[in-house]
């Protein structure tokens, strides 16, 4: 389905935990690494870990693959109760290994979702790198992205509802957000409910990930139903200045997105699933695009 060039078997994953100081012996499993890492399930004499190796993704990505920023994120969120804490990072060899996060994946608690943004704002955004929070910049990088996609009819239908951009005032203050919080990025219930899955991290407004968790297109991706804009999770959030951020760049971000899956879903040619999931993303996207706060 991707690129997985340069991925470890079994054998190899082995040679290096030994070389690097873990013994076994050694129980190694595959893990849903998302759409493009190498991802694995490793229990030793240590403990449980996963092990995490990089792969090249699309060029201009919107979602980039960033080792060096997911291993720094989960050292700056380190003992917050919002990542999995950090075992060790080699980046010769594009690989990181943290603690695996027992439970199943989120199964619906709102307010489970709206407490662990709440800890992680515990945490600096100093050092990632910056992404747009002004409408007018949303919008541009949803341009580019379209501008690489072919013209068909959904792909028209965007050009036709893009967002003309608004003045909005900055946030209160720039956080470190994860900008991926489909449902397959949640793991465990209530106040242990973690985030994995850190490889593009950024400094950003916090609006931005609670549309990445409400947007219906991530949680398509992950496999799961769209969640409802319920007053219950901002009640739980208990920050109104993101709530009224989020409806006003609730459309940006969606025509941004719908951009991302049109170009992901006019690539995916050689997949009819993977094109299915993107044409069905892009769909509901461009919904959110046409109502306007």
């Amino acid at each position: 389905m991707e690129d997985r060039s340069g991925a470890l078997d079994i054998t190899q994953a082995v040679t290096f935990l030994t070389t690097n100081g873990f013994h076994g012996p050694f129980a190694i499993s595959t893990l849903r690494g998302g759409y493009w890492n190498q991802v694995m399930k490793v229990t030793c004499a240590e403990g449980t870990f996963v092990l995490k190796r990089y792969v090249e993704v699309l060029p201009s990505s919107l979602f980039p693959n960033l080792p060096e920023a997911e291993a720094a994120a989960l050292e700056r969120l380190k003992g917050l109760d919002v990542a999995p804490e950090p075992v060790g990072f080699w980046p010769e060899e594009k690989i990181l290994i943290y603690a695996y996060v027992e439970g199943e994946l989120w199964s619906g608690d709102m307010a489970a979702v709206a407490g662990l943004l709440q800890r992680k704002e515990r945490a600096s955004s100093e050092g990632f790198r910056a992404v747009p929070w002004q409408p007018a910049q949303i919008l541009e990088e949803g341009d580019r992205l379209l501008a690489r996609c072919s013209s068909d009819k959904l792909s028209t239908r965007l050009r036709q509802v893009r967002p003309q951009p608004v003045e909005i005032a900055p946030p209160d203050r720039l956080s470190l957000i994860h900008t991926d919080i489909g449902a397959g990025n949640l793991v465990g219930t209530g106040a242990g409910l973690r985030l994995i899955d850190w490889q593009c991290p950024a400094q950003g407004d916090l609006a931005e990930d609670v549309y990445s968790f409400l947007s219906p297109a991530f949680q398509i991706l992950n496999d799961r139903t769209p969640v409802a804009e319920s007053d219950m999770f901002f009640q739980a959030l208990d920050m109104p200045e993101i709530r009224d951020r989020y409806f006003l760049l609730r459309s940006c971000f969606a025509y941004r997105m719908a951009a991302y899956c049109c170009l992901r879903y006019q690539g995916a040619t050689a997949d009819q699933a993977l094109h299915d999931r993107y044409f069905a993303a892009m769909t509901a996207e461009l919904e959110h695009v046409e109502q306007r706060p």
